[in-house]
């Protein structure tokens, strides 16, 4: 083989590795994982809750007795409730199923579809750059968010603006600490009731 050709099959081989790692980086955040309170933004109030995000799962605790965990990787969403007699249980169901307020967090999770720079600002005393990113959720659908990503917390999101039909879901992340949560934050319960079967649970409770 000449010279040549071996330049050009390096350079053909360069431009591949190039390609394929960019393809990667499309496909996952490189943040860290991280803790923090999220803030819904509305006309009415701001509506403040603990969040979590450990690699590509997310926990929003709603509140003290109830908390949903998105599980992107099996394509399962949680709700969990703890009831004033300590009592628990757990709901799991399709990600379509969910009829609660979602997470821009969670929105964000899932196969990035595309990634666009569009600007820099500052926000909530971070310099951020901002990205148009459209994700492709686990049932096919497609979300397009604006994020704001903190130059000094590793690319942390300080703020994220969801799109869902006509619908803006706007939130701050505040107060947040780099690191990963208590894995046991994300572990499911073993007894778990389906969405679908949750009719046939009330009607058992009923004819107790």
């Amino acid at each position: 083989m000449s010279s040549k050709s071996v330049w050009i099959a390096a350079s053909f081989a360069s431009i591949i590795f190039f390609l394929i790692n960019c393809a990667f980086a499309q496909d996952s955040w490189r943040f860290p994982d991280f803790s923090a309170t999220q803030v819904f933004q509305s006309r009415r109030a701001d509506m403040a809750m603990k969040v979590y995000r450990l690699e590509s799962s997310v926990r929003v605790e709603r509140s003290g007795s109830m908390s949903t965990l998105y599980a992107p990787a099996s394509s399962k969403v949680y709700n969990l409730t703890v009831y004033p007699d300590h009592s628990h249980q757990c709901v799991s169901m399709k990600p379509e199923q969910a009829k609660m307020l979602p997470s821009p967090l969670e929105l964000i999770q899932g196969k990035i579809l595309k990634r666009s720079m569009i600007g820099s600002d500052v926000v909530e005393g971070h310099e951020t750059d901002i990205e148009i990113v459209v994700v492709e959720q686990p049932d096919g659908k497609t979300i397009e968010s604006k994020v704001w990503e903190a130059r000094d917390l590793q690319g942390i999101p300080v703020k994220i603006e969801s799109y869902i039909d006509d619908i803006t879901l706007r939130a701050l992340y505040r107060d947040i600490v780099i690191a990963a949560p208590d894995r046991s934050l994300f572990t499911i319960p073993d007894r778990c009731t389906p969405f679908e079967k949750m009719g046939q649970v009330a009607e058992m409770k009923i004819l107790k």
